[in-house]
C-alpha cells in the first residue's frame, strides 16, 4: 500500500464501536483516519472518552462535508462502514439509517474507493437453531434484524457496478456490552445478590467490543481478496442462560460479593444463537481476546 494511501474512512465514529475502531487506528497502526459522524460535534468528545492520543492522526467530518467532498483528494485506503440506528431506536430512525447508507455506500464506490466493509449483524438469521454459517438463509424477526439485512443488499446493490472494488459484508455477534441480559444479571447480582431466571434453554454467543476493532483490522491487513460475506465472533460457541448467570454468580464472588442465589424457574422458551466463523479466522488469522468469562468478568466491572 502506498504510504500516502493509509487513510481508512469510518462512518459513525462517534458510536462505541466506531469510537473504539478509531483509537485502535489512530494509536496502534500507521493509519490515520477520517472520521465522520451525523453529529460532528460528539466526535470530540468521542476522542476523549476513548482516550485517543494521536489526534494528529484524526481528520473529523460531519456527513455533510463528507457528501459535498472530493474523496479522490484525501487518498483513502479504505471504508467502514458503522453508521447504523440501534435496534432500540424509533423505527422510522432505523428507516432512516438506510437511506444514509445508501447514500454512503455510493460516495465511497463512487470515490473508487477500495477495501469496503458494511457492519451487518448476526440478527439476520433470526431464531435459527443450527450453527449459522455465511450460507445459512436469512430469516429476520424484527425490524432491526431487517433493516440490516436490507443494508447488506443495498451495499450488494451498489458494488453490482464496481466489481472492481474490494467490498465485504461482516455480520457481527452479539456486542455483549450492548445486550441487556449480562448488564441486568450483574447488576442484579451486584445489588441484590439474586437472580432470577425463567426458561433456562435460551442460547447465547457474545463478542467484546474491544475485539471487533481488531478483527476488522485483521482484515484490512489481512487477505488481498476478500469473501463476500463474513460472520465474526468466537467461532461455534454458545452458552445457555442457566450457563450465562453461573459465570455472573462466579464474577460477582470473585468481586468480593456475598453469594449470590438464582432462583430458577424452568420454562420452554426458544431463543438460539451461535455462529460458524471459520472462515474469517482461516482468512485472518484473527481470534478473540475474550472469553466468555472475561466477557462476563467485564461487565461486572462496569456496572
Amino acid at each position: 500500500m502506498d504510504k500516502k494511501e493509509k487513510k481508512i474512512l469510518i462512518t459513525g465514529a462517534d458510536g462505541s464501536l466506531g469510537g473504539r475502531m478509531v483509537k485502535l487506528l489512530a494509536d496502534e497502526t500507521e493509519y490515520e483516519v477520517v472520521a465522520v459522524s451525523s453529529f460532528p460535534e460528539k466526535i470530540p468528545h468521542m476522542l476523549a472518552r476513548e482516550g485517543v492520543k494521536n489526534l494528529n492522526k484524526i481528520i473529523q467530518m460531519s456527513s455533510e462535508e463528507m457528501f459535498r467532498a472530493d474523496l479522490t483528494k484525501f487518498h483513502i485506503a479504505g471504508a467502514v462502514h458503522f453508521a447504523f440506528s440501534r435496534a432500540v431506536f424509533p423505527k422510522e430512525e432505523i428507516a432512516s439509517s438506510l437511506d444514509y447508507s445508501l447514500a454512503a455506500f455510493r460516495k465511497v464506490a463512487d470515490s473508487h474507493i477500495q477495501n469496503a466493509i458494511y457492519i451487518s449483524s448476526q440478527s439476520i438469521y433470526g431464531n435459527t437453531p443450527e450453527w449459522r454459517s455465511e450460507e445459512t438463509v436469512p430469516s429476520p424477526e424484527s425490524v432491526y434484524a431487517m433493516a440490516k439485512y436490507a443494508g447488506e443488499k443495498l451495499f450488494e446493490s451498489v458494488y453490482l457496478g464496481h466489481e472492481e472494488l474490494q467490498h465485504t459484508i461482516l455480520r457481527l455477534d452479539i456486542v455483549i456490552q450492548s445486550q441487556n441480559l449480562v448488564k441486568t444479571l450483574c447488576r442484579n447480582a451486584k445489588e441484590s445478590g439474586r437472580l432470577v431466571l425463567r426458561g433456562g434453554k435460551q442460547m447465547f454467543s457474545y463478542i467484546d467490543a474491544d475485539d471487533v476493532p481488531y478483527a476488522i483490522l485483521s482484515l484490512l491487513n489481512g487477505k488481498k481478496v476478500w469473501r463476500a460475506i463474513y460472520n465474526v465472533g468466537p467461532n461455534r460457541m454458545r452458552y445457555n442462560l442457566v450457563e450465562i448467570a453461573d459465570m455472573v454468580k462466579e464474577a460477582a464472588e470473585s468481586h468480593g460479593c456475598t453469594e449470590v442465589e438464582i432462583d430458577f424457574s424452568e420454562d420452554d422458551i426458544a431463543l438460539w444463537a451461535g455462529m460458524d466463523t471459520g472462515k474469517f479466522e482461516a482468512d485472518t488469522g484473527w481470534k478473540p481476546r475474550y472469553d466468555i468469562r472475561q466477557m462476563v468478568s467485564r461487565i461486572f466491572e462496569m456496572v
